[in-house]
């Protein structure tokens, strides 16, 4: 059965890997319940969903808001039925800074997006799919940042550990219900989020892949993470970074 029919909650939704995750799941029929605080995103994404015959509704949603998550989930069960599925991609990612020049107000801001926002969201997925009983698939979002530092955003990278932390524990315990909690780790993927700067052109050389990812390439992982083939597989932390973390220094091939 899979997604058909199911509903997925997908934060972050409106743009990058938590939109090509909710055109990659409506494609296999899955009911989406898209969250984000961009309006107009979530406009655009359920049209193109729509028009393409799946089903997709936008809900604006900041997940810092414990309250408004809630809400939020409660509106999805009563319009669209329990979900079976979290893709939790929303995350911030502001100008690097050294860690103790950055705003307090924003260090607390990035890990209440990153980190809370996840807790808030997994929390409610969680509860609907126990009370429905047909187990689950839960996916989150961590970085190759969160074992490998990145200069000037200290509190992302912690941010992205302790997902990983937490997305092995929720498995623990999770799985007597048959829910499934995996954790991916991407590297450079081609998003906005990614252009601003964009990355050195010597980034090319030591990537083995020789370019970065293109966010379908997420949402592929993700649609298997989320099948019915994958029950076996909880509390992984997968990285999808073109062989970067495998790797000590730039490869370059003897020719």
């Amino acid at each position: 059965m899979g997604v058909s029919g199911r509903v997925a909650v997908v934060t972050g939704a409106a743009s990058g890997q938590g939109r090509a995750t909710s055109l990659r799941l409506a494609s296999e029929g899955a009911l989406v319940a898209a969250l984000d605080v961009d309006p107009a995103g979530l406009a655009a994404l359920a049209d193109e969903i729509s028009d393409t015959g799946a089903s997709c509704r936008g809900f604006q949603v900041d997940v810092a808001d414990a309250e408004a998550v809630a809400a939020a989930f409660a509106e999805i069960e009563a319009d669209l039925g329990r979900a079976y599925v979290l893709a939790a991609a929303a995350a911030i990612y502001p100008p690097g800074t050294l860690s103790h020049l950055r705003d307090p107000d924003e260090t607390a801001r990035i890990f209440d997006v990153n980190l809370m926002g996840v807790v808030h969201c997994a929390s409610a997925a969680t509860r609907q799919m126990i009370e429905e009983g047909r187990g689950g698939r839960i996916v989150l979002w961590s970085s190759i940042g969160a074992s490998a530092a990145i200069a000037g955003h200290a509190a992302y990278c912690a941010g992205k550990a302790a997902i990983e932390g937490l997305g092995r524990a929720l498995a623990a315990e999770l799985g007597p219900y048959g829910i499934t909690v995996n954790t991916i780790a991407p590297g450079a993927i081609d998003t906005p989020m990614l252009s601003d700067p964009p990355p050195d052109p010597a980034y090319y050389e030591i990537l083995p892949a020789r370019r970065v990812g293109t966010p379908e390439e997420v949402a592929h992982l993700v649609s298997y993470l989320c099948s019915d083939g994958s029950g076996f597989m909880t509390g992984a932390v997968l990285a999808l970074d073109g062989g970067l973390s495998g790797i000590n220094g730039a490869v370059r091939p003897e020719v």
